[in-house]
């Protein structure tokens, strides 16, 4: 019998690479393989315990492996559809509970002119699917309503229908993350910066989950570190530089238990030593008292000088010194006095000389030298210049009175008066004040002198203090005894000195040094017991520190990034830009010199941005190209960006031909319509000539639906749910005969004005519009058509049963209706027919298209 041979599973090179992974990386990778969504708290929680467990070697733990096969087959995103918008609320000016219905089409189609609402409708698409460049989604700016944009959004799947209800606080549904939305903002991101690619292989993405997983992990592993807050307290400065600080210094998590028990042991005894020590410092507190002492001193050195600077100055020595001052003074201002006697013996006023005589002509002197006259010296007897005195003009006479004034003045006897009075006055200003109450008692204490005798003493020394200025030498002054204060001076000076002296001898044999260190060590150890629970628990604080600290290096995420920039360099980049240079092939763009360059910017993140290809230095394409370049460009870029990930993703284009030529518009519809057999494609545009290009192109291999939109006064955004401008036009006319025709005669029985001019002008343009068409349609039955390039010559046959009456008939339906569709002069303004009027002749063409139809060529 012969053994059956084991069927090899192919090895996978990419999960081979994750074999060199940590074990507890390998195990997310495996159970992120098996669901294919993001871990929840508890699952990265569960990780991080893996993690830790791994990383400290603990046994007991059960890893996963990847399995090979799992990135064998691309795994697809689910289909489905934008069916509508509904119930759009506050989102620019378009009409409140709106409604705008994509139906079950692959290719839709939503056209309206300038100002319907299209990029209203747009900017709310790319809100509600999370779009990374979107504008903000502003509500109606003439209504001072304020309104929270909303809507819902419905979805078609393979399973049915599925509501999704948008809040403008939103940030977009992660079931519509792969609806991309190709606009004006989206172009010019592609073309003038860098754009971060959204397609990614599958293995980038699964790289792109495992950096974030790492990350949280590792974010969990820092959180818990930071619950293991350190509880042990600080070592005092005091019991630093001793063997307990240097244990806590040294504390590991390996520190054992007989260490700690070594170190903060604390017995009776200890503690028995410890108050002996104690009492031994307090005797021989040598530095201490020194230090206190010299503060002593510096406080009876302040005091001695003070005290001996006030007993000098109230001394009988220095009395006798002002006293004869006084007198000298006086006997000058006598002499100077009966010296201006003499010489002013003819003076009409009396007292010339005396003391308040000589005061105010001072202040004369001052008033001239600063305000008067300050540029003369005084008296100025100058002819025309007045007294300063009494400001009358000075004659002779009273010139040569000031003159002899300021002569008598600045002569000997009255300039020696003067300056005796005033050093007798500086000597009594120099006299010290009576000492502070509060202090002197403060002294008093400190060189032990009793309160009752040092506040004698202050009073005594206020008493002379008031009466110097007051004696003349013959009235005895106030006594004040001195000697209690001098003797206890010179007490308390020698004690210091003394004890300063014996301080100084004892501190010589290091006695005191010795017993410092020895008490300092004793309470060191002691507050060290105190502490012994908390040392312990730090010791297991650092071990699991440690635990974690090794485990968080396992998180590191720069091999992923590492790796995922070699899968960018080797997949994604090489396949942008082959998928760039073919979409812009299929666009028309060929010979554009522009091609797409990979930036790298960490954390697994590659970028793109547009070069030019051969250009002598550095310039970004927005530069160089055209507008309509640019936007052929950008398309191309966004189509190779997107279409790379092989998902049937809805596409959303808001105007996507803007700014580009014939050629290129056509390359466009073309390559819209072929997306649109894929996946389901919605087109904004306000471009008739886009309308026909697709309209032509989808044919009978796309389904198509269009939806007009138009504006009615102030809202916007209203489907036209009549619209009769892309249907057939004999079908068109009878569309505004039967329904709308009826709702226009409903609001001219109503009333409504507004409404009845609008709907009928609307209904108006409605003709216009077919006749043009119904030339096209009916006359040339499809021969040339507007924006189309064929010509369908097989029709020409059809030219022979046109009439001169057929060609009045259109011209006349032409002239008359042309002014609803087109502006017209302020001073030739268009006025509407009436209902009856528009009835005829919806009656007249639809007759003549009938009859017209009938005709054999």
């Amino acid at each position: 019998m012969k053994a059956i041979a084991a069927v090899e599973v192919q090895k996978d090179v990419f999960v081979e690479w994750f074999f060199a992974r940590p074990k507890w990386v390998q195990t997310a990778a495996a159970r992120l393989a098996a669901s294919r969504k993001f871990p929840s708290d508890v699952e990265i929680g569960k990780l991080a315990d893996l993690c830790v467990a791994e990383a400290n070697g603990v046994a007991g733990a059960v890893f996963e492996t990847v399995p090979h096969g799992i990135f064998g087959a691309a795994v697809g995103t689910a289909s489905f559809k934008l069916t509508k918008l509904d119930k759009v609320v506050g989102v620019n000016a378009i009409r409140h509970k709106a409604s705008l219905d994509f139906g079950n089409s692959d290719l839709s189609v939503v056209f309206g002119m300038n100002g319907s609402g299209k990029s209203g409708y747009a900017r709310l698409l790319k809100h509600t699917c999370g779009a990374r460049h979107k504008s903000d989604l502003l509500p109606d700016v003439f209504s001072s309503t304020k309104t929270i944009p909303s809507c819902d959004v419905v979805i078609s799947t393979a399973a049915g229908k599925e509501l999704l209800q948008w809040q403008g606080d939103s940030k977009g549904f992660p079931q519509l993350r792969s609806v991309h939305v190709f606009d004006t903002a989206v172009a010019e991101s592609y073309v003038d910066s860098k754009n971060e690619a959204s397609y990614e292989t599958r293995q980038m993405r699964f790289l792109t989950s495992m950096i974030k997983i790492c990350d949280a992990v590792a974010a969990l592993l820092s959180d818990r570190k930071g619950a293991l807050p350190k509880k042990l307290p600080l070592v005092p400065l005091e019991y630093s530089e001793t063997a307990a600080a240097s244990f806590i210094a040294q504390l590991k998590d390996t520190t054992t238990s007989i260490a700690l028990n070594d170190a903060c042991a604390w017995t009776l005894t200890d503690d028995e030593l410890r108050l002996e020590t104690e009492t031994s410092l307090k005797k021989h507190d040598v530095a201490e008292r020194i230090k206190r002492l010299g503060l002593d001193k510096r406080t009876l050195m302040i005091f001695q000088e003070a005290y001996d600077a006030m007993k000098l100055a109230v001394s009988d020595a220095e009395v006798a010194k002002l006293v004869a001052a006084r007198k000298d003074a006086a006997a000058k201002r006598k002499a100077a006095v009966e010296d201006a006697a003499k010489a002013f013996a003819g003076a009409a006023l009396d007292g010339i000389g005396g003391a308040s005589w000589s005061l105010l002509w001072e202040q004369a002197r001052k008033y001239s030298e600063s305000t008067a006259y300050p540029e003369a010296p005084f008296p100025v007897t100058d002819e025309g210049k007045l007294c300063v005195l009494c400001h009358q003009p000075l004659d002779d006479a009273a010139r040569g009175r000031m003159s002899d004034f300021e002569s008598f003045v600045k002569g000997g006897l009255e300039s020696a008066a003067t300056k005796a009075e005033k050093d007798y006055a500086a000597a009594i200003a120099t006299l010290p004040r009576v000492p502070d109450q509060v202090k002197w008692d403060l002294h008093m204490e400190f060189i032990k002198v009793p309160a009752a005798v040092g506040s004698a003493l202050r009073t005594a020394i206020g008493l002379r203090l008031e009466a110097i200025p007051k004696t003349d030498g013959a009235i005895p002054l106030p006594e004040v005894d001195w000697s209690v204060v001098d003797l206890a001076l010179d007490a308390t000076a020698a004690a210091q000195t003394k004890e300063t002296a014996a301080l100084e001898e004892l501190a010589k044999d290091g006695k005191k040094a010795e017993l410092e260190k020895k008490l300092k060590e004793l309470k060191a150890r002691q507050w060290l017991s105190q502490q012994k629970n908390a040392v312990a628990d730090e010791i297991i604080r650092l071990a699991a520190i440690k635990r974690l600290t090794k485990a968080e290096g396992t998180t590191k995420t720069n091999v992923f990034t590492a790796k995922k920039n070699e899968l960018a360099n080797n997949e994604l980049a090489t396949g942008y830009r082959d998928r760039f240079v073919a979409e812009l092939k299929t666009l028309g763009g060929s010979r554009l010199k522009v091609e797409p360059v990979p930036v790298s910017e960490g954390k697994g993140k590659v970028s793109f941005k547009l070069a030019i290809m051969g250009a002598s230095k550095e310039t970004s394409a927005g530069e160089i190209l055209s507008e309509g370049e640019n936007r052929i460009v950008a398309l191309s870029a966004f189509l190779a960006d997107i279409t790379g990930s092989g998902q049937p993703t809805p596409f959303v284009f808001d105007d996507p031909v803007s700014s580009l030529d014939q050629e290129f518009e056509e390359r466009v519809v073309e390559r819209l319509v072929e997306l649109a057999k894929s996946r389901q494609v919605i087109v904004f545009t306000h471009r008739l000539s886009l309308l026909a290009l697709i309209e032509e192109a989808a044919g009978k291999s796309v389904a198509l639906s269009i939806n007009t939109l138009r504006r009615v006064g102030p809202n916007v955004g209203m489907v036209d749910t009549l619209d009769v401008r892309h249907g057939k036009p004999d079908k068109g006319f009878i569309v505004i005969r039967d329904q709308k025709l009826p709702q226009i005669r409903k609001h001219a029985d109503t009333g409504d004005g507004g409404a009845y001019d609008a709907a009928l002008k609307a209904a108006c343009g409605d003709f216009r519009i077919l006749i043009e068409r119904t030339v096209e349609k009916i006359l040339l039955n499809g021969l040339v058509e507007r924006f189309r390039r064929s010509v369908q010559t097989q029709q020409i046959k059809s030219l022979a049963k046109i009439t001169v009456d057929d060609c009045s008939t259109v011209e006349e339906m032409m002239t008359k209706y042309s002014r609803f569709e087109h502006s017209q002069s302020d001073e030739l303004p268009g006025t509407l027919p009436s209902v009856d009027e528009l009835s005829a002749d919806l009656d007249v063409v639809i007759t003549w298209i009938d009859g017209f139809k009938k005709r054999v060529a």
